[in-house]
């Protein structure tokens, strides 16, 4: 059931523009996973592919200290 999910999220948000919307096997997609962690942010991210597009993203991004809030008190200093 969860791959017909994904796939119907797929098509709703317009990819393949061209193609009607149709169910799919999750095995045809190549599933991918990657982590960004510096010293401002850790961000991961889920990624699936058919035929070399991304047809859906998946991202979580948590900022480890408020950059916004420290570039203006850095003003006052």
């Amino acid at each position: 059931m969860t791959q017909k999910i994904i796939i119907q999220k797929l098509a709703r948000n317009g990819w393949p523009a061209d193609e009607p919307m149709t169910m799919i096997d999750e095995s045809l997609l190549i599933y991918s996973e990657g982590v960004i962690d510096d010293e401002n942010e850790y961000t991961t991210w889920k990624e699936w592919r058919l035929d070399g597009k991304i047809v859906k993203r998946s991202a979580h991004v948590t900022l480890k200290k408020n950059v916004a809030a420290e570039a203006v008190a850095a003003m006052f200093s």
